[in-house]
């Protein structure tokens, strides 16, 4: 019976967040620190020729500039995370040829932050301009501008697994758009740098995923060794994947080596929006081949993917979405061609779930109108495509082990009452009133860690104090939603202590161990089980101890609450065995653990909505929303419910209302104002279910969950929209104006 595991616990810094105490990299003020601003392009394409800060020179507080016109540092990937990856490297710093609307090209430093802004926008700059190509069918037209060397796509990407078997079978054909959106994180973009001369140590405080990451791209901009670049991870307010891609690290990096001291670069929400980076926009198109039965039999998708103005990590993320086509379903054959297209747009980047919510967008999409054409309940098409326990993910060639999809619609279909809603949104429907209504379903697969297209590993120490508590040393990087907890937690069950007798920082490249970072959904599964089995370490080294100390054998020890406990009814407090092995064994208590990850479970969700349109103006509004997972184990039950509930907002908003449209002048938005969120009043009740069965190879059997859960969500939503009109609309989000242009051509 686990006392800690499963019992739901605030996050770790909760207190100081809601006393307002906690520091964020923004909040930092070191001795003698500047700020600086951006000058950025205000074309789509060109060359800079001039650039004149004499009327910024003139503000007073402002102490110096920087700019494309001279050289600053190699060039690098923003999407890089570890040295000897295969990477393009086409940005610099400073971009003299710059190739979209908020393309850095110089930055203004001054004694605060409102003096560098202003001191920014003085800055008068002389382009030299050229032809622009803002969408993929742009760039790839003959005789489009040449956004980088070597054209604007890298190249094809063609996969097949499987065979396509003979026989006659039903084809049905979908497509489906994707809009760019932003991760619209609370906090935006941030970095404090400081770099000390003397020693010639450039520091980094940064809220980012990877404090290892950021260290190898610094350290080969500026030619320095990595033991003279020690990046700081921050309290992290949000990132949903944006904080992956170093953006405002370059930069706070060059102006403190150029100014010899500390800088502080925070990004506007402006320059979040447009300078930073979003979700690929992409526009996939599908093929199915069922049987008469209703059985998948292949699925053939193609993508076109807008990379933007730098490659960063496109062709990879294109790439990366022929690796999830079997995280919960299973067939026979796939095949998935696509390509990352250079324009003249914002940079797209990492979004939460790295592909699987576009490509769950698409393929939930095909199942909806395979089912609508082959007379089929799409619950019950699901039902007969679904993964079953000991399948094999055919593409990865890893076991999926006890997957539990088919669980996870079984028990939704209880909970919602899907059937019953079904028949009564039908007779709802035939009043032929103002409102339509329908539901959906949708599911969704993610992974847990690199393996096997990464040796994915870490490390993990410990040490026990002298009042017997633990200090855990790993490379975390919490989001702000409780990874430190977790692995406080999975340490305390281990170690049979209070949670609260567990420390455990963030990561520190001078101090924490090597690790990749927090994306592919690994931290708690890959470092919490190293932590798990460090911890375990631990307690054998105390065993030892005790035996070195008085003479009982480890296999008669038992660690409970804080002490070691011998079968003859001794006991020993965990401080007394630590003071002890210092003053007597002159030897700390202490343990290393360095896993490496072999598995890689399925991990699934299945997400019922249903939803109310407004076929007059358009609306959506969501009356009901179920999200069952099934999730191995919850090491910490309410913040995987704050997750899943999170996710599911994040969904609708790319579902019905989120985009980044670009003007006439090729700019993205400027501000929140035009980007339309969810607000509280329109965020439906969000049930969630969990299924725990503990059989995994993560710690005390658990899963992952910080991604999964925001794969379903927009397919669910537009699903439910598409069955409330009897529509087919593909293009997301389904806004308004799209709502009641089609109803408007179907009436």
């Amino acid at each position: 019976m686990m006392k800690i595991v499963g019992k739901s616990q605030p996050i770790h810094d909760a207190l100081d967040k809601a006393a307002g105490a906690a520091v964020y990299a923004g909040d930092m003020r070191l001795k003698g620190m500047v700020y600086a601003a951006l000058v950025r392009s205000t074309i789509p394409h060109g060359y800079v020729k001039n650039m004149d800060f004499r009327e910024a020179e003139q503000l007073k507080g402002v102490t110096g500039f920087m700019s494309c016109l001279e050289e600053c540092g190699a060039p690098y990937c923003r999407y890089r995370t570890t040295k000897g990856q295969n990477t393009v490297d086409h940005e610099l710093i400073w971009n003299r040829h710059v190739r979209f609307v908020g393309d850095r090209i110089g930055c203004v430093m001054a004694g605060s932050l409102e003096t560098a802004r202003r001191a920014a926008l003085m800055v008068k700059v002389e382009y030299e301009e050229y032809p622009s190509a803002l969408t993929p069918k742009e760039s790839l037209a003959e005789g489009a501008p040449g956004i980088h060397e070597g054209g604007n796509v890298t190249r094809e990407i063609e996969v097949e697994e499987g065979e396509l078997p003979d026989g006659e079978w039903t084809e049905v054909e979908s497509r489906t758009i994707l809009s760019r959106i932003s991760h619209v994180a609370m906090e935006p973009h941030v970095c404090t740098a400081d770099y000390n001369p003397r020693t010639g140590v450039l520091t980094l405080w940064s809220p980012s995923q990877s404090v290892h990451g950021i260290r190898t791209v610094i350290g080969d901009i500026f030619g320095l060794p990595y033991h003279k670049v020690r990046v700081i991870k921050t309290t992290m307010g949000g990132s949903f994947g944006g904080k992956q891609e170093w953006v405002a690290e370059p930069v706070a990096a060059a102006a403190a080596i150029y100014r010899r001291g500390p800088v502080q670069l925070v990004m506007s929400r402006e320059e979040v929006f447009q300078s930073t980076c979003c979700r690929a926009p992409m526009d996939l198109k599908a093929k199915g081949l069922y049987s008469r039965e209703g059985k998948l039999i292949s699925l053939q998708v193609d993508n076109t993917l807008n990379a933007g103005a730098y490659l960063g990590n496109s062709f990879d993320y294109c790439n990366a979405m022929a690796n999830k086509f079997f995280r919960c379903y299973r067939y026979p054959h796939m095949r998935y061609t696509g390509r990352a297209v250079l324009t003249n747009a914002p940079v797209s980047g990492a979004f939460r779930g790295w592909t699987s919510p576009e490509l769950a967008a698409c393929m939930e999409h095909q199942l909806n109108m395979a089912a609508r054409k082959l007379g089929i309940d799409p619950l019950e098409l699901r039902l007969r495509n679904v993964a079953h326990p000991g399948d094999e993910d055919i593409r990865i060639h890893v076991p999926l082990g006890e997957i539990r999809i088919e669980e996870c619609l079984r028990l939704g279909r209880e909970k919602f009452h899907w059937d019953q809603q079904r028949k009564e949104n039908e007779r709802f429907n035939l009043s032929q009133g103002r409102f339509r209504r329908g539901c959906a379903v949708a599911c969704g697969g993610h992974l847990n860690g690199y393996y096997p297209r990464v040796n994915d590993f870490t490390e993990v120490d410990m040490r026990m104090t002298e009042t017997g508590d633990v200090l855990v040393n790993a490379t975390l990087h919490d989001h702000g939603c409780g990874t430190v907890e977790a692995i406080r937690m999975i340490v305390a069950e281990t170690m049979t202590l209070d949670v609260d007798r567990v420390q455990a920082g963030e990561g520190d490249t001078a101090v924490t161990p090597f690790d990749y970072g927090c994306f592919s959904s690994r931290t708690t599964y890959v470092i919490g089980r190293a932590a798990q089995k460090c911890a375990g370490q631990l307690l054998e080294r105390m065993k030892q101890a005790v035996f070195r100390l008085y003479g009982v054998p480890a296999e008669q020890l038992m660690p409970k609450d804080g002490r070691m406990e011998a079968e003859n009814g001794r006991s020993w407090s965990f401080a007394q065995i630590v003071q002890e092995s210092h003053s007597r064994l002159q030897e700390e208590v202490s343990a290393v653990e360095q896993y490496r990850n072999e598995s890689n479970p399925g991990v699934t969700g299945a997400h019922f909505a249903q939803v109310e349109v407004d076929i007059l103006l358009g609306n959506v509004r969501i009356l009901h929303y179920l999200a069952v997972h099934d999730i191995g184990r919850a090491i910490n039950p309410e913040l995987c419910r704050a997750q899943i509930q999170g996710a599911v907002l994040m969904g609708a908003g790319a579902a019905l209302t989120e985009q980044i449209p670009l003007g006439r002048d090729a700019a993205g938005l400027s501000s929140l104002g035009k980007y339309h969120l969810l607000n509280l009043p329109e965020a439906p009740e969000i049930q969630v279910e969990l299924i725990e069965d503990g059989g995994t190879d993560g710690p005390f059997g658990c899963k992952s969950i910080g991604e999964v859960c925001h794969v379903p969500p927009a397919a669910a939503i537009a699903g439910a929209v598409n069955e409330a009109l009897g529509s087919d609309l593909c293009q997301l989000p389904l806004n308004q104006d799209r709502i009641c242009a089609w109803v408007e051509e179907h009436t």
